[in-house]
């Protein structure tokens, strides 16, 4: 009898251990693939993110440094600054600049354009330049201390005349109020970025 009863209860765990399992509904079925693309796009998400946050860190320079650009652009950059070349740079002769810059800028085939949030500088030939541009300031400005520098502003504006720099000039520009002025560069300014750019190699 204990025989029999034994026997009878590892049938029925064997019954419940391979019992089929139910086919979803469609209700379920529905339900089970948005979660799962909800996961899909939620890791897609933080990829994202994540490679993000580590092109920002391989461009934007804690320290100050000096980088020697494959046009033969030297910069020497402020702590804080970032600094992004075209793709194809330096066939598209082109980058962005957020921060403070000093640039020895070669003569080359064709103008060096360089972009801030509110600027658009069109460097002719041989110049050397001090770029003040940082994002979260409502002002930039650029002085020159020898070469050509075209500015123009890289907003929207009714007023959109370009400012034409040589040595000892600069611009200033402000959103908030829509004013881009020319004024000559203060001689203690002009004898410190002279200084600097001496140092540059």
């Amino acid at each position: 009898m204990l025989v029999a009863a034994f026997s009878d209860f590892r049938a029925s765990a064997r019954a419940r251990e391979f019992r089929p399992l139910r086919p979803f509904t469609k209700g379920e079925e529905i339900k089970a693939r948005l979660i799962a693309r909800g996961t899909l796009l939620a890791v897609l998400a933080l990829a994202l993110m994540w490679v993000g946050y580590s092109v920002w860190e391989k461009v934007t320079h804690k320290k100050p440094e000096v980088r020697h650009l494959a046009d033969g652009t030297v910069a020497s950059l402020s702590a804080d600054t970032r600094l992004l070349t075209a793709p194809r740079f330096p066939a598209d002769r082109e980058f962005s600049l957020d921060g403070e810059a000093l640039l020895k800028v070669r003569a080359a085939r064709g103008p060096l354009i360089v972009r801030t949030r509110l600027m658009r500088l069109k460097v002719v030939g041989s110049s050397t330049l001090l770029i003040t541009a940082r994002s979260r300031e409502t002002g930039e400005q650029v002085e020159v201390l020898d070469g050509e520098v075209i500015v123009s502003k890289n907003y929207p504006s009714s007023y959109r005349v370009p400012d034409d720099l040589h040595g000892g000039e600069m611009s200033m520009v402000n959103e908030t109020i829509d004013l881009m002025e020319k004024e000559t560069v203060d001689a203690s300014s002009l004898r410190e970025i002279r200084e600097r750019a001496s140092r540059l190699r």
